[in-house]
């Protein structure tokens, strides 16, 4: 969050002093299952000086709760006015609850810091995660209106932005309401009556800037579920979209929706997130232009806006695919799927730029963090009362838990002191018995520094496979020729292979990918199978064989100086193997694998790499190379055309496909190298 214009601009107010921004979250829930209606609503706080790699783990206890809020049913209020009397009693109770920041904020608190020192400290409100109903009840707004700005209801599908609310003219134009006057501000910018908010006094805050995209919500449910794949669904149709959903080929950790889209009830923010890894792939040739690109234009925006790092290159990326989406989106009008675009969620990307500018990347205040929270501060506690009066005996429970965490915590860091303090004793330079222990640590040290880029089993699970047997159950085809040809690539007189030769194989390799700075620090890995088919037996059904597919070094020299893909290829990577001693010493374990045809131009429409299969003498172009080569896995999309084709299978679409989709959207990751690097 230090890298945002906030924490600057704010430095101004507080002369450069300490000073700790807060971001607050709250989130109603439910904590009856299948009967009652029992409710909570928590408010959670943490610190924007707290790296956001630890306020997203639960485990690190990086987030507090502060209270529970009221959920009153109000049914003595009239259907007319039990709203209005449900927005004051939030913020009489908000205001209650962060009474204390007034005066910490304008003359600061003396607070001890982590290195023991005490400082003068001004906690600011800074961000508030919330979704779109409850920001318009933290801005005191209706739930027709934008919470951050004046828009009217009417333009939301106008990309050009509208004036920010203001916090003093609101106030003004609340304390005249108030007053007995009709202000024509209060009608137009859609303001409720709610003349005391809790951000009334709170020193430099603008509660209309702290609000912060919402990921989950905005993005992932409401921009891409409720409304792409729904529009698209309409185009397409339901039989279609399944069948295509059905076919798509495997990929480690991609779920496959055996049974289509359609027929799901309920949907997770992860479900939405893997759809999204193929959905172009899955309408590609089912609409035409104008739709690939809005559709494209749309997931590229998603992409660019759960990155962990945001530069310049990527913001102007992201306004570029926004200003793409609004460009093109009338086709859906065209073809009478929309009648406007007036939409909350689709007016909200128009804040993602200044968001991200003020406050940092998206991620650092992602809804699902609280709402992952919330097993832990409200369902868990509600478990352990006994569902009566149970807010109070909530709190008791995890006041009790906290205590437990605390007590832990100190245990821990003076277990590491009592480490370092011994340490320490036994590396005492007098002792000459230390000398040998010395050195070999610092061999162990050095050598665990460095860390190889894939890694396999330790003894290969398939022993002694013979030649037959991988060509009848690898589909390795070509396998002699192809290690004949490495072999004398190898040696100047090679000792050549033959039908009675035997191997060791893996069923899998893990490669560790390059760091990505726009990803984090976080180790990343692809896993690339090679599994054979597996017969039924009995009552147990068969497996069907799996060969994934790979990004090779193809040009050393062009990978090495150009980065991303260029010197890659793509491959299907069908053996992994140990060479046999007696044909001499290779340091990694070989593959044999069968290429694609190289990556050329993208598709103009798609964006994205189209590629076939790869022959010699119309057989598959195969060869054999060492593992060392293979630097990450890769997902292909086979082209389905205007209709699918009857008898195509997840299991069998990479061998009846004739062309293919180079997937950049199956990771994060993958994304970033395709079309940043």
């Amino acid at each position: 969050m230090w890298t945002g214009d906030w924490w600057w601009d704010t430095q101004v107010f507080t002369r450069w002093r300490g000073h700790r921004p807060l971001i607050l979250a709250s989130d109603k829930t439910q904590l009856s299952q299948f009967q009652g209606d029992k409710k909570a609503w928590p408010v959670y706080l943490t610190l924007g000086n707290i790296s956001k790699e630890i306020r997203r783990r639960p485990s690190a206890h990086a987030t507090v709760l502060l209270g529970y809020l009221p959920v009153p049913k109000l049914h003595c209020y009239s259907d007319a006015t039990r709203s209005l009397a449900g927005y004051r009693i939030f913020h009489y109770c908000m205001g209650r609850i962060l009474a204390s920041l007034v005066e910490a904020g304008k003359a600061g608190v003396q607070m001890v810091c982590a290195d023991g020192l005490t400082r003068l400290i001004f906690p600011i409100l800074a961000a508030y995660v919330a979704d779109y109903p409850e920001q318009c009840l933290i801005s005191c707004c209706m739930e027709n209106r934008c919470p951050r700005c004046t828009v009217d209801p009417n333009d939301r599908g106008d990309p050009t932005p509208s004036p920010n609310r203001d916090m003093p003219s609101t106030l003004e134009t609340l304390d005249a309401h108030e007053r007995g006057y009709e202000p024509e501000t209060f009608t137009k910018d859609g303001i409720r009556a709610i003349y005391k908010p809790f951000w009334r006094d709170l020193p430099h805050c603008d509660i209309f800037g702290c609000f912060t995209p919402d990921l989950l919500h905005q993005l992932h449910k409401g921009f891409f579920k409720d409304h792409i794949v729904k529009w698209c669904t309409d185009l397409i149709g339901k039989n279609e979209l399944d069948a295509r959903f059905k076919a798509m080929s495997g990929y480690p950790g991609l779920r496959h929706f055996s049974k289509g889209i359609s027929s799901v009830s309920q949907w997770t923010g992860t479900e939405h997130r893997e759809m999204q890894r193929v959905f172009l792939g899955i309408i590609a040739g089912a609409v035409n232009e104008d739709v690939l690109t809005v559709v494209r234009a749309a997931l590229d925006f998603i992409y660019y806006a759960q990155l962990q790092m945001q530069t310049s290159t990527t913001l102007a990326a992201l306004k570029a695919c926004l200003a793409t989406f609004h460009r093109f989106k009338d086709i859906f009008i065209k073809y009478e799927i929309r009648k406007h675009f007036n939409i909350p969620k689709i007016h909200a990307l128009l804040h993602y730029f200044a968001s991200i500018q003020a406050l940092g990347s998206n991620d650092g205040y992602n809804s699902e963090s609280p709402e992952r929270l919330h097993i832990d501060f409200a369902k868990d506690a509600f478990r352990a009362s006994n569902k009566k009066d149970y807010h109070e005996q909530m709190a008791l429970w995890l006041q009790r838990r906290e205590a437990m965490w605390q007590r832990e915590a100190y245990i821990t860091w003076l277990s590491a002191q009592q480490q370092t303090m011994d340490e320490k004793l036994s590396n005492d330079p007098n002792d000459p018995n230390d000398l040998d222990t010395n050195n070999q640590t610092s061999a162990h040290d050095a050598s665990s520094m460095t860390r190889a880029s894939y890694h396999v089993a330790k003894t290969p699970p398939l022993r002694g496979v013979t030649i037959s047997h991988l060509i009848a159950n690898f589909a390795a085809t070509s396998f002699i020729p192809a290690l004949t040809s490495f072999l004398q690539q190898q040696q100047s007189h090679p000792l050549l292979p033959n039908m009675s030769d035997r191997f060791d194989l893996y069923k899998q390799i893990i490669i560790t990918l390059p760091s990505n700075t726009f990803l984090g620090s976080q180790i990343m890995t692809d896993r690339i199978r090679t599994s054979p088919a597996v017969p039924p037996r009995g009552r147990k059904a068969g497996l069907p064989g799996v060969f994934d597919t790979a990004l090779i070094v193809d040009d050393p020299i062009e990978y090495r100086s150009r980065g991303g893909l260029a010197g890659l290829r793509v491959a299907q990577v069908r053996v992994i193997f140990l060479l046999p001693e007696y044909f001499g010493v290779h340091p990694h374990p070989l593959a044999y694998v069968e290429w694609f045809t190289s990556l050329g131009a993208p598709d103009p429409q798609t964006g994205m790499y189209v590629i076939n299969r790869s022959t010699r003498q119309h057989q598959p172009n195969s060869a054999i190379i060492s593992t060392a080569r293979i630097v990450r896995g890769c997902h292909l999309m086979g082209q389905f055309g205007r209709t699918i084709a009857k008898g195509w299978t997840t299991d069998n679409i990479l061998e009846n496909a004739k062309n293919f989709y180079l997937n950049p959207y199956i990771h994060v990751d993958t994304f970033t190298t395709v079309n940043i690097t």
